[in-house]
């Protein structure tokens, strides 16, 4: 595992080491001092239009050649020094250029002579060969060397991106000869012999490290591992990790070498004893306990967050220590917050991840964005909202781009409640991320709860043409036609997502995929097919009480096949005895069938469940105890519950018509019946 660890580092330290070994080799060295810097090239002058043009001279004079000349460049151009004021009326006058002058010049020591005799200087077209470096810029052997290193470093990091191990593997090994010391580089080069089953050559390069650095750890570390893993040398591999922990005792790494190596071997108690050592150092290195907690993290606790109680407690004394040590270290407070997040300690997370946002940024933790999010998740999580909505805000303050933070800003509202602002917030994070389908959903759901049926219709359509492949879509869309009352519409969107799923997803097709079909296919008029499709539902999950209940519903409203429809409504009920929909079924059961009495003790009991679980009275349940009263002759009562069902918010306009019918036809009953006659008093 540690050997995964080691020289991914050096990719830094290499692109600025290439860049000095670049510009101090001999190769690539300057000029020497004192050479004049290159002349300015003459630009050719305006074309004019065609006037008598003046002849030109052949070249221009300059001033003798300087004792040291500067260095040739690849032009045919003269390099003037300074150029004459031209004669008067020559400023709009270019010479036609000679081609049989134009050719470059052969090559010239010392250049041409002019036809005043005056030397002239020519660039040289065929340079000669680099001159050598001063000796006061030459390298001293031993950084040359390093130099080559880098070099040989940097083209070894090249192959490697290129897929090229045995080029990375030479130019490593080259590096290596010319800077044994480099220990991150040596273990690196010995974990990649070793995986080509070549130990022996890594332990060499690894000792070879230790003779050019002998107190630098990590070879021993690596040695350790070799001797253990594949020569199966157990006192040597325990030799070497304690010299490691002797050079280093203020790094974890070697405590962890010496528990892996006695693990291996199956000593758990020597093993034990490892982490019992370094459990018992003094050190105050912040990050020493932090790789102590992640190494027992990742040994007890489970994926689902759990662990022993006795290792919950030992990890969180140690996070405890690296913290108390870490308390200026953003690093190490934010690494101790998200093991409490790990390990389903959530609230104790949250003064941490605030410890980190009053410190200054870090490079290990430059942005503290990150951590303004992990602090809101947390306290969405202990029930925090109106705090976690402060944080969000701020760092949409920070960047509004972020559609993550408007998405869970728009959670956050929909759990207080407030489903304005959440429409508000899922509205700009789709505006800033319409790529997935479940931004989409995700604001369909949202107008669903808030009775928007046409404009969550409206966008579902949408989605739909642009993910036609998606039968999720489409079943929500189905779903969401229903809702809006397009039975018949709602019904063929059911059955293009049936279709589209038994080619894509057919775990789609489950026991809720056809009980709300099933559902939507009776409101549309087509009992066969709802009967069909809620026996299917109940197939596939014999213990999901909605089918049995919708079933039994629909036939014992409808007065058919009673006797199947109560066996079907007692089994819903069976399966939730408290649930107050069920209940309501089974008193309009009862109704049905004739036994007013039972049935009304049924829905007093189905309107109590109701109102305890929802805080509130459910229309129909009132509208079928009225009914009752009314068939027990006590229109008083009947009346009062049917007044109280209008007053209920109530999108169902059938049954809110029907009510007021049966409130009108019992009024006129109760106006048209003659007055009971007073009772006579007694006789004396």
């Amino acid at each position: 595992m540690l050997f995964r660890l080691a020289g991914f580092s050096l990719r830094a330290q290499v692109v600025c080491g290439t860049a000095i070994a670049l510009l101090i080799c001999p190769a690539f060295s300057a000029p020497p001092t004192g050479a004049p810097p290159p002349r300015a090239v003459p630009q050719p002058a305006r074309k004019p239009a065609p006037v008598q043009i003046a002849p030109a001279p052949a070249l221009r004079p300059v001033s003798p050649a300087p004792t040291r000349r500067a260095r040739k460049r690849p032009s045919a151009v003269t390099k003037p020094q300074a150029t004459p004021e031209p004669a008067a009326g020559a400023l709009d006058q270019t010479a036609e250029p000679d081609p049989a002058q134009s050719k470059p010049a052969a090559p010239s020591e010392r250049g041409a002579k002019s036809a005043g005799g005056t030397e002239v200087e020519f660039a040289d077209a065929w340079p000669s060969a680099t001159r050598a470096t001063a000796a006061d810029l030459q390298l001293k052997p031993e950084d040359a060397r390093k130099a080559e290193a880098f070099v040989a470093f940097a083209r070894g990091l090249v192959a490697e991106d290129a897929a090229d191990p045995e080029t990375m593997l030479a130019n490593y090994r080259r590096a290596l000869e010319l800077d044994p010391g480099n220990a991150e580089l040596a273990v690196k080069v010995a974990y990649e012999l070793a995986r080509r089953n070549d130990a022996p050559a890594g332990i060499q390069i690894l000792k070879d490290a230790i003779k050019a650095a002998p107190k630098q750890p990590l070879p021993y570390i690596y040695l350790s591992q070799l001797y253990s893993k594949y020569l199966k040398k157990a006192d040597l591999a325990q030799t070497y990790a304690d010299q490691a922990i002797a050079l280093a005792p203020d790094q974890f790494t070697g405590y962890l070498a010496l528990f892996e190596l006695h693990e291996a071997a199956g000593q758990k108690q020597k093993a034990e004893a490892a982490l019992e050592r370094a459990l018992k150092n003094d050190t105050k290195d912040a990050r020493f306990w932090l790789q102590f907690g992640d190494h027992l993290q990742k040994r007890h606790l489970k994926e689902d967050g759990s662990s022993a109680p006795a290792e919950l407690q030992r990890m969180n004394a140690i996070y405890a220590k690296a913290a108390e040590l870490g308390k200026e270290d953003g690093y190490v407070l934010g690494k101790v917050a998200d093991f409490h997040v790990m390990s389903k300690q959530v609230e104790a997370s949250i003064p941490f991840y605030r410890a980190v946002l009053k410190l200054p940024p870090h490079p290990e933790n430059p942005g503290l964005g990150i951590f303004r999010e992990k602090l809101a998740r947390a306290l969405v999580f202990t029930s925090q909202a109106d705090e976690a909505v402060g944080v969000i805000e701020e760092l949409l303050r920070e960047n509004g781009q972020r559609f993550e933070f408007h998405e869970l800003l728009g959670e956050l509202y929909e759990k207080k409640g407030d489903l304005d602002k959440a429409l508000v917030s899922y509205e700009h994070s789709l505006q800033l991320d319409a790529s997935e389908p479940r931004n989409h959903l995700r604001l369909t759901n949202l107008l669903l709860q808030m009775k928007r049926y046409d404009r969550a219709v409206e966008m579902l359509q949408m989605a739909r043409k642009k993910w036609p492949d998606l039968p999720s879509i489409t079943y929500r869309l189905a779903l969401s036609l229903s809702h809006a009352k397009r039975h018949q519409e709602a019904l063929q969107a059911f059955s293009d997502a049936m279709a589209d799923a038994e080619k894509r997803d057919e775990e789609m097709l489950n026991a809720g995929f056809y009980f709300m079909y099933g559902a939507v296919a009776e409101q549309a008029g087509d009992i066969q097919k709802a009967v069909e499709l809620l026996k299917q539902s109940i197939e596939l999950d014999p213990n999901a009480p909605d089918a049995y209940n919708y079933l039994g519903y629909m036939w014992a409203d409808r007065g058919e096949r009673l006797d199947e429809a109560g066996e079907l409504i007692k089994k819903a009920v069976e399966l939730e005895p408290n649930n107050g929909a069920y209940l309501d079924s089974l008193g309009w059961f009862y109704f049905k069938q004739g036994n007013a009495d039972k049935a009304l003790k049924e829905l007093l009991r189905a309107q109590e469940s109701i109102v305890r679980e929802y805080k509130q009275d459910d229309a129909t349940v009132l509208d079928h105890i009225a009914d009752v009263y009314s068939k027990l002759g006590n229109n008083g009562e009947a009346l009062q519950y049917w007044q109280k069902a209008l007053t209920l918010e109530n999108d169902d306009e059938k049954l809110r018509e029907k009510i007021v019918e049966k409130l009108e036809s019992v009024k006129q009953k109760v106006t048209a019946a003659p007055p009971t006659a007073p009772a006579e008093p007694a006789k004396q």
